[in-house]
């Protein structure tokens, strides 16, 4: 028997009429249907897929053999208090393509900078945007280096606000 259908066989204790001749049940391979939480909860990475062609004037030209992956990282509730709020850093090193959601739930102002490192230690600004209360605003950096991150600011230190950050990227693999 190979170790395959040792595996997916199902063990039941034998009664007395099973004794001579033992059932085997097999246990479907189909993959079971989980919810949408479960599948966000998943490590970056897990959900790859494999392009399907469309047919039809509206179809879009995709690679044959190409997948991607798609990631995000949700930081909401990010406070920007006394100083200044570092998210933590993005390896943005395998990624074709990456940007930033900013959110402002709060009523003030706040400045949101893009900063890249080539070590995660020392950053520089990349660019520099304010977002106004109730504004969301789409930020994508100008400049490669390895390590990406969002810092946070108030405009006036007396006047905090409350953010919510979204990382989304994606990485296209050609076979």
């Amino acid at each position: 028997m190979s170790r395959t259908a040792k595996r997916s066989r199902k063990r039941t204790k034998p009664s007395a009429k099973q004794t001579m001749k033992p059932k085997t049940k097999y246990v479907s391979r189909r993959p079971s249907r989980c919810s949408r939480r479960a599948k966000l909860l998943k490590p970056p990475c897990s959900r790859i897929t494999r392009p399907r062609f469309k047919q039809g004037a509206f179809s879009r030209t995709k690679l044959p053999g190409a997948t991607h992956c798609f990631t995000e990282h949700t930081y909401t509730g990010a406070e920007t208090g006394q100083g200044e709020h570092a998210l933590p850093p993005q390896d943005t090193s395998s990624l074709s393509m990456y940007s930033y959601g900013v959110v402002n739930r709060g009523k003030h102002p706040a400045i949101v900078q893009v900063q890249v490192s080539p070590n995660a230690v020392d950053y520089a600004v990349d660019s520099q945007e304010v977002i106004e209360g109730g504004q969301t605003k789409a930020l994508v950096p100008l400049r490669f280096l390895h390590y990406t991150r969002l810092v946070l600011l108030p405009v006036d230190p007396a006047q905090p606000t409350r953010l919510d950050v979204y990382f989304q990227a994606q990485r296209m693999l050609v076979r």
